[in-house]
């Protein structure tokens, strides 16, 4: 059987279905885009983890533990903390 022979063409240009789905991609939000994609796929879209504000105390508790490290010398210098990003990421140079 000849292979070409298999080729249906289209009723619709295949430039014109393209431009179509782009310019509905960029109608939706990344939401609606997610749930699209996953309705596509199939999946259900995983639900969000309720966020919930800091208590004073918690912020505290931060600021507690953040002083302690200071005043045992557990920081990084700028230089340190570039350095490693450097190595990490370096096509952010």
């Amino acid at each position: 059987m000849n292979p070409s022979a298999l080729i249906l063409e289209p009723s619709v240009p295949f430039s014109d279905i393209k431009t179509s789905i782009v310019e509905k991609i960029w109608q939706l939000n990344n939401i609606d885009l997610l749930s699209t994609i996953s309705g596509l796929l199939g999946k259900e879209r995983p639900k969000e983890p309720e966020l919930k504000p800091y208590t004073m105390e918690e912020i505290n508790a931060e600021i507690d533990a953040s002083l302690a490290d200071i005043a045992a010398g557990r920081v990084y210098s700028t230089e340190q903390v570039f350095k490693s990003l450097k190595e990490e990421l370096p096509w952010l140079e």
